[in-house]
Order: C-alpha cells, then sequence, then structure tokens
C-alpha cells in the first residue's frame, strides 16, 4: 500500500506538462534515496498552506483589512459565492464555511503533511550506511517542513500556548504514518502539539543542511527561525533571542553583507516621471506599472530576503487595507506606503441600471509588485531579534534592529534620516510597542501571519499592543469577537469527524446559512 501511495504523490510531484515531456527513467517504486527528493518540491506544499483562491480568510478576523457596505451589499450576497467565507469571518458567523463541505486548509495541510511522511518513512525503508548522509539530509528537511506546518496548523485550529495555561484543549492529530489505511491518532492537545513540533525540529537538527539550492526547503538558518518562533509562542523570550541570532549569523555569513540580506526601498522605483502630480480624483498611475527593484529577483522565490518561502494570499488587493492598518504609516517618509499603499478604482457594480460604487480607494499593492512570502524572511528575522532583544530587556540592541530594517525601509540614504525618532528616550513598552507596529506593517497584509499574532498578543495583559476581542464595521452595523474564544480557532469539518470516530466528537448539525447583509 506505501508503494502505491508513493507513486500517486510521485506522479503528482510532477506537472502533467512536464510528465510528457520528460521519457520516463528508472522504476516508478522509489527504490534509492535520491529518487525521494523532489517531494520536497512539490507545489501542493508550497502554493495552497491556510490560502484558497490566492486569498486567506483568517486575515479577515484581524484588524488588517475591511469590507465596504457596497461589498457587504452586492458583492458578497450569495452563500454559494466562493469567498463568502471572507464574508462571514469578518461578520463572525461561525461556522465560517460550509461544516458539511471540504475544508480546504485542513486537507492540503494533511495531503502536504502525507508527502512529508511518504518521504521520511520511504527514505528510512531504502537508507543503507552509504547513502546515510543523504537520508538524514532529506529526513531532516521533511520533518522541519512537517514541523513548521503542524506548528501553525494547530495554532489555527486550537488555542495560542499559554505558559500559565494547562494548555489541555486537543487541536489536530499528529499524524507521522504514511500509509493512507492506517487511523489517525487522537488529536493532540496544545501541549502535546508543542512535544510534538520540538521532537520534530530535534530530529531535524541532527542532519540538516546549512544550505539549500532553493528557499522552498529548509536549510539550517530556517530550522533555526522555526526554533525561534516555538519558543516565541511559549513566550521562553531568552531562548526566542538565541535562535533568532543564530539565524541571522547563519544568513549574514552565507550571504556576506546585510545588503544582501535585505533589499533597500529607496532604490525601488516605478518608470514614473516624479515631478507629475497625482490628483485626489485619480488612480495612482504606479498601479499599472512594473516595479523596479534593486536586482531582477524580486518576483522570483530566490530574491534576497527569502529564507523560507510559501506562496502568501493576496487579500489587499482585493478587499480594502483597514484605516487602522494604512494609519501605522509613516506617511510620508515609509516606502512601503509610497510604493504600495496606491489609490484605485473601489468595488463597483451596477444593479437594475443603478450604479453602487465605493469611488477610489487605498489599496496594498506589496503581495503583487513582488513575491510575498508567508513562510520566513530577513525582515521578518531581524523583527524576531528586535522583539526577543525589547521582551529580554536589551532595549539598545533591540533599537539597533529596529533602526537596521528601518534603513532599508524609510526614505533617507543616512541614519539620521531613517532611525526612529527618540528612539533612545522610549520605555521598554514603547519600544516594542514600535517593533510590534513594525512587524504589522513588514509582514504581508492578507495571511494568517498577523491573525496568530493577534492571539499570540492577547496573553500580553493590558500592554497597549494587547486586543482582547476584534470588532468590524460594515455600514452602521458592527460585529465583535473576543480573541481569546472560539471566533478565533476554526472548527474540523464534518467531513473530518464522521472519518474519524474514534475522536468520539459528535458532528455539528447546524446547517451553513450565514445572515447577508441586509
Amino acid at each position: 500500500m506505501r508503494k502505491l501511495y508513493l507513486i500517486l504523490i510521485l506522479w503528482l510531484s510532477v506537472s502533467c506538462s512536464n510528465f510528457l515531456d520528460v521519457e520516463p527513467m528508472g522504476k516508478l517504486i522509489p527504490e534509492e534515496v535520491e529518487d525521494y527528493e523532489n517531494l520536497l518540491n512539490n507545489l501542493n506544499a508550497i502554493n495552497y498552506f491556510l490560502l484558497y483562491n490566492n486569498t486567506c480568510y483568517l486575515a479577515t478576523l484581524g484588524d488588517n483589512l475591511e469590507i465596504s457596505e457596497n461589498q457587504a451589499r452586492y458583492q458578497y450576497n450569495d452563500i454559494g459565492y466562493s469567498a463568502i467565507n471572507t464574508y462571514t469571518s469578518y461578520t463572525f458567523q461561525q461556522p465560517y464555511y460550509d461544516l458539511n463541505a471540504s475544508d480546504f486548509y485542513w486537507d492540503n495541510a494533511y495531503e502536504t503533511i502525507g508527502i512529508y511522511n511518504s518521504l521520511i518513512n520511504g527514505v528510512n525503508d531504502v537508507a543503507t550506511e552509504s547513502n546515510s548522509a543523504v537520508a538524514n539530509s532529506l529526513i531532516a528537511q521533511a520533518k522541519a517542513a512537517r514541523a513548521w506546518t503542524y506548528l501553525n496548523l494547530g495554532l489555527v485550529y486550537g488555542p495560542m500556548y499559554n505558559p500559565n495555561g494547562t494548555n489541555d484543549t486537543q487541536t489536530i492529530p499528529y499524524r507521522t504514518e504514511s500509509q493512507p489505511l492506517v487511523a489517525n491518532p487522537d488529536r493532540a492537545t496544545t501541549a502535546e502539539l508543542f512535544q510534538y513540533v520540538k521532537q520534530d525540529i530535534d530530529d531535524a537538527l541532527t542532519g540538516i543542511p546549512e544550505t539549500v539550492g532553493n528557499p522552498c526547503r529548509f536549510g539550517l538558518p530556517a530550522l533555526h527561525m522555526l526554533m525561534s518562533y516555538y519558543y516565541m509562542y511559549m513566550r521562553d523570550w531568552n531562548n526566542m533571542l538565541t535562535y533568532a541570532n543564530m539565524a541571522w549569523d547563519e544568513v549574514l555569513a552565507q550571504r556576506g553583507s546585510v545588503e544582501a540580506m535585505l533589499y533597500n526601498f529607496n532604490n525601488f522605483s516605478y518608470d514614473l516621471d516624479e515631478s507629475v502630480v497625482i490628483g485626489d480624483d485619480e488612480v495612482n498611475p504606479k498601479v499599472d506599472l512594473a516595479l523596479q527593484g534593486e536586482d531582477n529577483l524580486i518576483g522570483q522565490t530566490t530574491h534576497r530576503e527569502n529564507i523560507m518561502y510559501r506562496k502568501a494570499a493576496i487579500n489587499g488587493t482585493i478587499d480594502y487595507p483597514s484605516e487602522e492598518f494604512l494609519n501605522l504609516f509613516d506617511q510620508e517618509k515609509d516606502l512601503r506606503y509610497d510604493l504600495f499603499a496606491l489609490r484605485d478604482n473601489g468595488f463597483s457594480s451596477e444593479i437594475n441600471g443603478e450604479t453602487y460604487s465605493d469611488g477610489l480607494r487605498i489599496y496594498y499593492f506589496r503581495d503583487e509588485k513582488m513575491l510575498s512570502n508567508e513562510g520566513y524572511t530577513t525582515s521578518e528575522l531581524l523583527l524576531l531579534r528586535a522583539e526577543a532583544y525589547a521582551r529580554t530587556g536589551a532595549l539598545t540592541e533591540a533599537l539597533n534592529a529596529l533602526n537596521l530594517l528601518r534603513q532599508f525601509r524609510y526614505k533617507g540614504t543616512t541614519t539620521a534620516e531613517t532611525d526612529l525618532p527618540n528612539g533612545a528616550s522610549l520605555t521598554q513598552d514603547e519600544l516594542l510597542e514600535e517593533i510590534l507596529n513594525e512587524r504589522r506593517r513588514e509582514l504581508p497584509i492578507g495571511t494568517y501571519q498577523h491573525f496568530l499574532d493577534i492571539k499570540r498578543y492577547a496573553l500580553d495583559t493590558g500592554k497597549p499592543w494587547c486586543k482582547t476581542s476584534i470588532t468590524h464595521q460594515i455600514g452602521n452595523q458592527t460585529y465583535t469577537a473576543d480573541v481569546d474564544g472560539e471566533a478565533f480557532i476554526l472548527p474540523i469539518s464534518n467531513i473530518v469527524i464522521q472519518l474519524n470516530p474514534q475522536w468520539g466528537i459528535p458532528v455539528d448539525g447546524n446547517i451553513f446559512n450565514p445572515s447577508l447583509y441586509q
């Protein structure tokens, strides 16, 4: 059964066009360790984690995006609409999708995990003393990718880890078996999830390569960054800092300079006469122009800021950036605002001869103008270091890390122009808030990442960045949900529940019939 399963996965790892163009070589049933390597490059694993139709409705649960009244009334006005879960999540109508239909997030994640499990078990079957180095490297990369997938998935389908809590809520099954007919294990508690993730990371450390040919695969810096994230979610700030610094030092040694790790947005431009004044009633012409970067790789997975790549959702050009998000930017000095926050025609629909239009609106085009990444980047790594330094009280080091990123993101050619104003006079909380705001500006606007940040910040009780609830508004209607409640935990579909009776979870009998905007 395992061999049949592996044949299917290996076939799916090659596109149809490539399959037809390449003459078959060797045997379809893998017999050599190297035969399994292509599983690490499977596009299913790279392109579809927690997104559907290029969007992620987890982002709509947060505070980066907003939906207009016209969109609610005339775009999200049909429960059969393929993006209806964007509306149901924005209005906190649970469940956000039809529980009697397939859950694409869950299905794709476990298909991906199945690929990693097949590689791990398959390589172990054919490994010998002579090929042990290659075998260990492949298994380490697969275990690292599996740990990354499970860590994020578990925190989406379960609560945030609380070091002062019991962490005994059951989340997702941590499946490591590749044979499809073997039943799933019981759902791991949050505490067990973190134990299993840590074990996979520790196992991976014994064989992970220092460098990889493409950031779609885990190398040593990405694994250390994963470890930093692991400790960040555990709120172990000292270990978070240790592993973030290790990852930074490794990437710096590999690339040779900070300039080879980060793009300087001062050197980015559009082919546009800067003397042209764009009126407040005009579409910004940058919307239709290609962004020119410091090299030709800004649209490639191999661009200089990628450490570990996974395709990111692009909600920011479909739904509007929230006013709160846009107000985070220094609109005069922040190059991200200048390059990517662009005015364009908003939603418009004609109904019975009458036009309902949002007019000109600001969209956020960063995720389309250059390749965006919901995996790991060097800018994110720099902010991990800054946050960990700040949380451990090392404010000078925290400010230095923040200002280093600002050199590449704010207008100016000197540190006097780009440094955080009065940064040295800030208290620990004030500096940490600046760092977390910078993180929000830097991460992709429409992915699951800020969703998880909102959940972890909820444990920072009383701090200015802590939100215990999220409120959305459409017209005069207001929708509110608690961050530590069920609204921020995805349910398991009835289809999955029925296939796993050993879990003892009752099927949800509610019919998916959200209240549409009136």
